[in-house]
């Protein structure tokens, strides 16, 4: 919001530049474009109110069959939810989950294993080509 002191520079702006001719026809101008503004703000906001109250009652409309079709489904949920209330987990408890030193030693290991060379499997004495029977 402007402040007294800049409303008061504005003035004498407007006057100089405007002379005091022109400064009483142009400050009506301002004052009826401000009111057409307030107007138009005031007929769009009762637009939009409108709209939104029309809105509301198709949601409203809508809501009651919805409610109907949830309506079994939420008895079959509270007939379940019963059933489940003594039941208790009787496998293992968890202890805890890896820590963060494991972690970064299953990266230290992942990296120098991806950095050393894949060794080719050695023949075994037995595998010979020689020693394979020919499909002859």
């Amino acid at each position: 919001m402007l402040q007294t002191g800049e409303i008061i520079i504005i003035a004498l702006l407007a006057l100089v530049v405007l002379g005091p001719k022109r400064l009483p026809e142009m400050a009506r101008k301002v004052g009826r474009w401000t009111a057409d503004l307030r107007q138009a703000a005031r007929e769009i906001t009762a637009g939009l109110e409108a709209e939104v109250a029309d809105l509301k009652d198709v949601g409203q409309s809508l809501k009651a069959p919805l409610d109907e079709v949830k309506k079994p489904f939420r008895e079959i949920e509270d007939q379940v939810g019963d059933l489940g209330k003594g039941l208790e987990w009787k496998g293992p408890k968890p202890i805890s989950g890896p820590t963060p030193e494991d972690a970064m030693r299953d990266l230290e290991e992942m990296s120098r294993l991806s950095e050393e060379p894949v060794p080719e499997p050695e023949p075994n004495p037995g595998d010979s080509p020689s020693s394979e029977p020919s499909g002859d």
